[in-house]
């Protein structure tokens, strides 16, 4: 019977946004595979995306004395929340709690076993999408939002556009050339610290100049911007002068590759510092977020660019109800949850 049993849970299959668990008995776990580890310290820690490892074990507690094998596991996103710095047999070691996406599911996992949602072996491709986007090498140029930037740290690589890449079953790296605080109107180039430690381009006219050749082998291409002009103090100017710019710029993406599918996407809702929320909220310069947003729209048609709301294709993923969960700030920058509910939704949107 306890054969049986094993065997009858091994195939039980749980569908969530494209990602597949099974269901494991808590008690099917196995024997003891760690000694000699000693625990220094638990820490709670800034969350990321992570698939594991096909012969990753994942531990039932932090004593590490009962695992699962991950290799039933292995088309599960899940998100990191704890941080454990371990010794085991002497030689410092580190491993995270991770939670699956569905909120089932809670193991540990050493470092070493997991790895990132964009690696080709992470394969979670939507069975809708076929084989159309296999070979499309996407290009992304914008802010925060679609760079992978909660407000406070780096998604490393699972950012918005990382996910529809995925979603898509592209198989071509995504070209993300978004940077924090990048501005339609504007030359400016900024320090970026973290895994890119490097003064890059930030406002769109510089970075599309900078990667030029980049573009000629983009097939489809996001551009999404528009929030840090808006901001006050931004030196953006009028809804005019944003506009003119913003013409500009997708003229040149246009001039620069008229063959590739071209989409912009417009600014996603944000909140003000009481919550209040900035869709009819005029700015320093005399316009609100959706003025501006109209604007592009009407700017991205008429140059053959296809418009992307979110708010149209991913209703409820934002709200003023819901946005101190799914917004790191509370005000503008998605969690990386959030991130991957967006690049879901842009995937089967684009899908359609």
């Amino acid at each position: 019977m306890q054969l049986l049993r094993r065997f009858m849970t091994f195939f039980a299959v749980l569908i969530f946004a494209g990602t597949a668990d099974f269901l494991f008995n808590p008690s099917d776990t196995y024997a003891k595979h760690v000694n000699n580890i000693k625990v220094q310290s638990i820490s709670r820690i800034h969350s990321h995306a992570y698939a594991v490892k096909k012969h990753a074990k994942l531990y039932t507690g932090v004593s590490f004395k009962h695992y699962i094998p991950a290799k039933h596991y292995l088309r599960t996103v899940w998100y990191r929340e704890r941080l454990a710095k371990l010794t085991v047999n002497g030689k410092k070691k580190s491993a995270f709690q991770l939670r699956s996406a569905n909120n089932k599911y809670t193991y540990w996992v050493f470092h070493s076993q997991v790895k990132g949602i964009a690696c080709k072996s992470f394969k979670i491709a939507l069975p809708a999408a076929g084989k159309r986007f296999v070979h499309k090498r996407i290009g992304v140029f914008g802010d925060s939002i679609p760079s992978g930037w909660d407000g406070y740290h780096f998604y490393l690589n699972d950012s918005y556009p990382d996910w529809t890449r995925k979603y898509l079953g592209s198989q071509p790296k995504l070209q993300n050339e978004a940077v924090p605080n990048a501005q339609i109107v504007g030359h400016e180039y900024r320090y970026v610290g973290g895994k890119y430690n490097k003064i890059v381009p930030r406002d769109i006219s510089v970075v599309l100049k900078h990667n030029r050749k980049r573009i000629k082998s983009m097939n489809i291409i996001f551009v999404h911007a528009g929030t840090n002009d808006y901001t006050n103090w931004s030196g953006a100017g009028s809804l005019t002068n944003v506009s003119r710019h913003l013409y500009q710029e997708i003229r040149y993406i246009r001039k620069a590759n008229p063959k590739a599918k071209v989409y912009g996407i417009l600014p996603i809702s944000r909140f003000g510092n009481y919550g209040q929320n900035c869709g009819n909220l005029p700015n320093m310069y005399g316009y609100t977020l959706n003025q501006l947003r109209r604007v592009e729209a009407a700017i991205y048609k008429s140059l053959g660019a296809t418009v992307v709301d979110f708010d149209r294709i991913a209703p409820g993923v934002i709200t003023a109800a819901n946005r101190t969960m799914t917004l790191q700030d509370h005000k503008i920058h998605p969690t990386t949850r959030t991130a991957q509910k967006l690049g879901y939704y842009l995937a089967k949107w684009l899908i359609r």
